[in-house]
């Protein structure tokens, strides 16, 4: 058995038994109307009724230890694992002991919101890139899905009849369209779709039976279907994802400023080697005079008399002392000879490296060009990369500095520190986070959200989803131009609220939804629903994959994306990134969600006025 089937089962394991005894330990509560419910599973069942909190967080673990099983290198990924196993677990409490979780919505969309806003924080530099290059193909795969979902749906009314309510939360639900649900709902509750009261309260019903059941079907099927999806057409999206991210940064250029991997140095041409002096010619000279002697190589430090200093220019050196020497290796190889044998044990290897993002604001550095300013002040630092607006501009003597420019550099701590006051604001990497950006961010993004537009008589809005993408990748765009901006956002923060925001929301969805299931059962919608739900939710990516793939020629995790979009799926686009690992599916997820959102939540209204 493979480890990660071990760890899962004994994980699994341990939590059943662990919050077995817990349950036994509370005792029997009082008799109440309702009976409690019977057995072991049904004690523990009942128990984290009463403790939502556990069972939440409890099936989000399961979740991402089960979506780490593969089975011949195939797995789920977690999102899709937590989905599953939420439905299981609220079905089996609801359909055997009667027992209906009902955790709180807003914990739902606080979560998914966060989850959103993270996507938008790492996206943004390559959004824009990836727009330029497949935005017409982005709009019309937005167009297609939606329209050939919404075509199938309706051609169902010729083959079998379908029950008031069913045709618009079949199509919302298969989509996972929440704002098309809202629509059909509006429209039902206006009495606009002329329907008597007795088909109306029916037409309610089976909107959101259909809606529930349907949309967290769908929303586990796809999740789990965009994780083989490129290789069921030959496609390698490890590959292509990879290929893409090269392709808009650059095979050779450094992580802009304010991303995520802005203080990843990666290879350095910078070494510190230390050397015992033993040249007779360096006998009584000065630390001045060896900075002299080699230019571009930093003495960092020095051992003498027994004592570690860090030296001042005229620190007298003698026979036996050891000095720690920054530099290019290259450097440092022809160098050392002329001072004595490298020291490989010595108390002065502890040298700290920083690298820092300076801004340039000093009036006295603008102008100049970096060639000028290596003669000042670049004595032991190293130039990693210099940003203009966002750009990364080639790296030569004679290129002029200006007011803005983002300058990357790495030495040791105590030389990097010297330059805040020459050349301007540092940002160094830091682990906090700046809440101040980030509920300004998650309110803004709310509120652009919520800002509704009459259109053809529905109150339409980008809903939160869009607003939160929009505001957050273009604060993270601004980050590139002014790492200052907005305060530290380390990407392990970032990386949490995206693995954590997804997962609790998918949780609560799932554990919210055994009635709704166990409903479409007991009502036989079950059969027509599933059947016609399936061809509307499966149909429309399969055929925008095969358009995407041989007709417009997409890169394979930017596909990926832009069909999690037009399905409105936002599951579907995280298990696209685990599949691909890349964060490029969310470069065609933003525009296809919000274009698809629009289409369905007009078609859903047209379909709930149709009774």
């Amino acid at each position: 058995m493979r480890s990660q089937a071990r760890h899962a089962i004994i994980l699994a394991g341990a939590a059943v038994v662990g919050l077995a005894v817990i349950a036994f330990a509370q005792g029997q509560p009082p008799a109440a109307v309702q009976p409690e419910p019977h057995g072991v599973f049904g004690a523990l069942l009942n128990y984290l009724h009463k403790q939502p909190f556990i069972l939440l967080f409890l099936v989000v673990a399961a979740g991402f230890a089960l979506g780490e099983v593969k089975v011949k290198g195939v797995g789920m990924g977690s999102t899709a694992a937590t989905l599953l196993l939420a439905l299981v677990v609220s079905f089996w409490a609801f359909h055997s002991y009667k027992i209906q979780y009902a955790l709180p919505e807003f914990t739902s969309t606080v979560f998914f919101n966060l989850f959103i806003f993270a996507i938008g924080m790492k996206v943004g530099p390559q959004f824009l890139g990836g727009i330029h290059r497949e935005g017409k193909h982005l709009i019309l795969l937005a167009l297609l899905v939606p329209l050939l979902s919404s075509a199938l749906v309706y051609a169902s009314r010729f083959v079998t009849t379908l029950a008031p309510g069913l045709l618009a939360g079949i199509l919302s639900g298969a989509n996972t369209a929440t704002p098309g649900f809202g629509a059909a709902q509006a429209a039902l509750a206006s009495g606009a779709a002329k329907l008597s009261p007795e088909h109306a309260k029916l037409a309610t019903d089976n909107l959101t039976t259909s809606y529930a059941f349907l949309y967290c079907i769908s929303m586990v099927a796809f999740t789990v279907m965009m994780s083989f999806l490129p290789r069921m057409f030959g496609r390698d999206a490890v590959a292509d994802g990879k290929a893409m991210e090269k392709e808009l940064s650059g095979e050779d250029s450094a992580p802009l400023p304010g991303t995520a991997d802005a203080f990843i140095r990666g290879y350095m041409p910078l070494d510190l080697r230390v050397f015992r002096v033993e040249n007779p010619a360096l006998e009584g000279r000065t630390v001045a005079d060896l900075d002299h002697a080699h230019p571009r190589v930093a003495v960092e430090r020095v051992y003498h008399d027994g004592k570690v200093y860090n030296p001042p220019p005229d620190l007298v050196l003698h026979r036996g002392d050891e000095v720690a020497m920054l530099g290019p290796v290259s450097l440092l190889l022809a160098g050392g000879p002329h001072i004595g044998p490298e020291v490989d044990d010595s108390k002065l290897r502890n040298v700290k490296f920083d690298t820092v993002e300076f801004i340039v604001q000093n009036k006295e550095v603008v102008g100049k060009t970096l060639g000028e300013l290596a003669q000042h002040m670049g004595q032991g630092i190293y130039l990693n990369a210099i940003f203009r607006a966002g750009d990364q501009l080639p790296v030569s003597r004679d290129r002029t500095v200006n007011k803005g420019d983002v300058l990357r550099i790495t030495g040791s701590a105590r030389r990097v520190a010297g330059l805040k006051q020459v050349l301007g604001p540092a940002v160094k990497p830091s682990l906090s986070t700046d809440i101040i950006t980030l509920g300004l961010g998650l309110a803004a993004g709310a509120l652009l959200g919520a800002i509704t537009i009459p259109l053809f008589g529905i109150q339409f809005s980008l809903g939160s989803a869009v607003g939160l993408l929009v505001v957050s990748i273009g604060l993270s765009i601004l980050r590139t131009h002014n790492p200052a901006f907005g305060g530290p956002f380390p990407e392990s923060a970032r990386q949490l609220l995206e693995d954590l925001g997804l997962n609790v929301f998918i949780a609560i969805l799932g554990l919210n939804a055994g009635p709704g299931v166990q409903h479409a059962i007991e009502q036989g919608l079950l059969g027509p629903t599933l059947i016609i739900g399936s061809i509307a939710a499966f149909v429309p990516p399969l055929v925008g994959w095969v358009v995407g793939q041989y007709v417009f020629k997409m890169n394979t995790a930017v596909l990926m994306g832009a069909i999690a979009g037009a399905r409105c799926n936002s599951a579907g686009m995280r298990a696209a990134q685990e599949a691909s690992k890349s964060i490029v599916p969310a470069i065609g997820y933003p525009v296809t969600f919000a274009i698809s959102n629009l289409l369905l939540t007009l078609i859903c209204y047209l379909f709930a006025l149709m009774g």
